[in-house]
């Protein structure tokens, strides 16, 4: 059986060691130098779900995620294609911790600037993390209960 090529709105199921988890592909790479966008539901389930709308409907987190390649290794399998909303855009501001300093950096995913900050407001703490997640440490976040606004 053919791989079915990537599109907006995929879900797929990733296995763990505590139950199933889902992602659900929101933004295509435009070339090489990039990685699939995906939203990462928190919740993991021990059986796949009677309707996948249920999952999707749950709390989540973006992160980049090499999608295209988990699927061809089968890290990853499909579920089903659920579009995306009409008015859907990903989010513009990610965080990461400071690398050279203590706090935090808002990076502007169009500009690419960044904003360094000590602390974190409620609200920069829903933030979702800027770089790439690889499906190592996608599942040991799973395992673990990781949550954006505990990553504090």
């Amino acid at each position: 059986m053919t791989k079915k090529k990537l599109e907006l709105g995929d879900v797929f199921e990733i296995e763990t060691s505590k139950g199933k988890g889902y992602l659900q592909c929101v933004k295509l790479p435009k070339d090489t130098s990039e990685v699939e966008k995906v939203k990462v539901f928190y919740h993991l389930l021990e059986q796949k779900p009677k309707t996948i709308k249920d999952v999707i409907s749950e709390e989540f987190y973006y992160v980049d995620f090499p999608l295209s390649a988990a699927y061809k290794k089968k890290i990853v399998s499909f579920v089903e294609n659920v579009p995306l909303p009409k008015d859907f855009s990903c989010p513009r501001y990610y965080r990461t911790e400071h690398m050279f300093d203590s706090g935090w950096q808002i990076i502007d995913s169009k500009t690419w600037k960044r904003e360094s900050v000590e602390v974190l407001t409620a609200e920069q703490k829903k933030i979702s993390p800027w770089g790439i997640w690889n499906d190592t440490l996608l599942i040991e976040n799973l395992e673990n209960n990781w949550r954006l606004e505990s990553w504090a």
